[in-house]
């Protein structure tokens, strides 16, 4: 449902009031006809992500539903719309060099504007939508195990640890914290990654960062090591068992 004009709130005494646009840089735009649809990987009332082939390579993309804009929240740094945030942030981590250092997905790009019926029949579930979705190219990450009780070691840990941290280096709070937004991807090496930044908070630059902004990131940091002291005292192998489908979408 489109969302009513009177419950909108304008970027005006957020920290993103004087943004003009996303980087210029990595704004793309998809060809219908260079795109393969392999498979649906994930749908939800906000977006869909799809493992599909872009001019022959394997790539996730993910098409944000656009039924009108919820706006800015009152605490003046969290964005209501999920494509924004998204967009916005993997810009910034792509800009800071935390794309290319395996500590969150490739990033190839944004669209702002997606026409669906180009891309009938993939994308026929979001032609009744209020506007034109907006979409991400992302790396596609081939048979990813979510963090949980079973795949739990320290040293994965460790990597989820050093990951944030580089997140909040590039002045990006995740602000969904939960173990199943921590994939570990096989391969020399293993790779533990960071995804799903559709309702992270990217500041602008460090002026925005004051005594509040820097409590919650430190926050976020503390609560993420504190993850792997939760998973690590699962009472029994049963439990963990259980714990991992339901991680695990079963």
């Amino acid at each position: 449902m489109p969302v009513p004009v009177d419950s909108w709130h304008g970027p005006e005494g957020t920290i993103y009031e004087k943004e003009k646009g996303f980087n210029d840089d990595l704004k793309i735009e998809i060809d219908p006809t260079k795109i393969k649809l392999i498979k649906d990987l994930k749908t939800s009332e906000a977006s869909s992500i799809s493992h599909v082939t872009y001019e022959g390579e394997p790539r996730a993309l993910k098409v944000f539903h656009n039924n009108g804009d919820p706006g800015f929240a009152d605490d003046g740094v969290r964005d209501l719309n999920r494509a924004r945030c998204e967009i916005r942030a993997y810009c910034a981590l792509k800009q800071a060099g935390v794309c290319d250092g395996g500590y969150v997905p490739q990033f190839y790009g944004y669209v702002l504007c997606l026409n669906p019926t180009a891309f009938a029949p993939h994308l026929d579930n979001l032609r009744r939508d209020f506007g034109l979705p907006s979409a991400i190219l992302l790396e596609y990450l081939p048979d990813p195990l979510l963090m949980n009780c079973v795949t739990y070691t320290p040293e994965r840990m460790a990597k989820a640890v050093d990951g944030i941290r580089q997140v909040h280096r590039a002045l990006i709070e995740h602000n969904d914290y939960y173990p199943k937004k921590i994939v570990i991807v096989s391969g020399d090496p293993e790779r533990v990654m960071w995804i799903d930044f559709d309702v992270a908070i990217t500041y602008p630059n460090d002026s925005h960062i004051g005594e509040r902004e820097r409590t919650w990131i430190e926050n976020e940091t503390a609560c993420v090591e504190d993850l792997g002291v939760m998973l690590v005292r699962a009472p029994n192998s049963f439990t963990a068992f259980l714990l991992a489908l339901v991680a695990n979408g079963f």
